[in-house]
């Protein structure tokens, strides 16, 4: 499960979890760990796996002052994944890929609103006060995750297999070619 957490400056951020997303949707959202929240976030997040990897940094100078930085994966951390879904550009066009892989996924069970943002969660009733939601009163949203069949490419013996050899075909306008009179 990965919660996110949907930044809109001047408002209080919201926070939605969804069940399964796939890899390539969260693969370039930013990360923000549970710095400044009760100990029961930083629980629930690592309980329902949204978390990220962290890594040791060791940097080292040779002799001819070359550096050389080594990261070591220590291990995971609860994490929120955060999007500015209104303010940066590469973060709308991250939440619009998530607003179409969910209404293209989500089966007829679910009910989405018509801007799935609204679905989110508040994190307090005003911005001057302090956070009045549990973790557990999020709402979770059911992706169901498409698993593809395995194509079946193996080859048995004494198969035969036909290739067609069609000549690429080229672009453009024709050559024009001289002609004698």
């Amino acid at each position: 499960m990965q919660a996110f957490k949907l930044v809109n400056a001047g408002f209080v951020d919201k926070v939605i979890i969804f069940n399964s997303l796939p890899d390539y949707l969260t693969k370039n959202i930013q990360t923000r760990g549970t710095d400044g929240f009760p100990r029961a976030w930083p629980r629930f997040l690592a309980d329902i796996g949204s978390t990220r990897k962290v890594y040791k940094t060791e940097d080292s100078v040779d002799l001819a002052r070359n550096w050389t930085t080594k990261k070591t994966p220590i291990g995971d951390e609860p994490c929120f994944y955060v999007l500015h879904y209104t303010d940066i550009n590469a973060d709308k066009e991250a939440w619009r890929a998530i607003c179409d892989y969910l209404r293209a996924t989500v089966g007829p069970e679910v009910r989405l609103k018509e801007k799935i943002e609204d679905m989110a969660v508040v994190l307090a009733s005003d911005p001057t006060q302090p956070l009045s939601i549990d973790p557990e009163d999020i709402p979770v949203v059911p992706v169901k995750i498409k698993k593809e069949a395995p194509v079946a490419e193996t080859v048995e013996q004494g198969e035969v297999i036909l290739v067609n050899e069609a000549a690429p075909k080229r672009r453009g306008r024709p050559k024009k070619v001289a002609v004698e009179a």
